[in-house]
């Protein structure tokens, strides 16, 4: 299951190395906002651990500002405007062709979490009950930080809403991975969060909850040199007390 978080989410890609690296296998996987990237490309697109990791070696905060103004720009002017969004135009592209039931690297079913702006409630789009919604759109919408992107218009079981930014209603969706859709029954939580819910606990049996260090990568600011800090941080998460829980399931 991974978090909200924007660029802290790169985070998530450490936390995924050492899981694949040591040889936990995963059967579902949950995404909201940078999480649902995360999720998205790993599990949907197919891309490689070293794909992705090299992907956070290249990307910059500013990419995310240029993809923005692209997206509010008239048609004709998106492509002069393409190139200074980095990679992002290139692998949206990747992500048109994604299904929800099309899925890589063992996974059997995944899961996004939008906000309905509509209805002001979260939205949970998973593997064969997706409402029609395709996978682009969730990824996309759950990943569209507020105030820097528009919200989309989505047709959610036959009716148009505004979707936006899963992690408005639910950024760290554990309920939404133990849910009978998806059926985990026990859940790897990545917390990338600027902050953790006041009132939160995690110590159950069936949960392994994991809280990368991230001292110098903020929700829209990273170092300048790259979001490999932050992967390093993740990977460094997965503890050695960790794992042994987890290989105790």
């Amino acid at each position: 299951m991974l978090s909200a978080g924007g660029l802290r989410g790169a985070a998530h890609l450490g936390v995924l190395r050492r899981l694949v690296a040591t040889g936990i296998r995963l059967d579902v996987i949950v995404g909201v906002s940078a999480g649902a990237v995360v999720a998205a490309y790993y599990a949907a697109v197919g891309l490689t651990m070293e794909e992705l990791i090299g992907n956070a070696r290249v990307f910059q905060g500013r990419h995310l500002i240029a993809h923005s103004v692209g997206l509010r720009s008239p048609r004709w002017l998106r492509p002069i405007i393409e190139p200074f969004a980095g990679i992002i135009p290139r692998r949206l592209r990747q992500l048109e062709s994604s299904r929800f039931g099309r899925l890589h690297h063992g996974i059997s079913a995944i899961g996004i979490v939008c906000h309905d702006l509509t209805n002001d409630c979260a939205r949970y789009l998973a593997t064969g009950a997706h409402a029609g919604v395709s996978l682009y759109d969730a990824v996309a919408t759950s990943a569209s930080i507020p105030s820097m992107f528009p919200a989309r218009s989505i047709t959610y079981e036959g009716r148009v809403c505004a979707f936006t930014d899963g992690g408005l209603s639910d950024a760290l969706p554990i309920g939404f991975a133990r849910d009978p859709v998806l059926g985990a029954t026990h859940v790897i939580a990545s917390d990338c969060r600027s902050r953790r819910g006041a009132h939160e606990t995690h110590d159950a049996a069936d949960l392994a909850y994991v809280r990368p260090r991230l001292d110098d990568t903020h929700v829209l600011r990273a170092p300048r040199a790259s979001l490999l800090e932050a992967v390093a941080a993740g990977e460094a998460s997965v503890t050695a007390e960790t794992l042994e829980k987890i290989r105790g399931w």
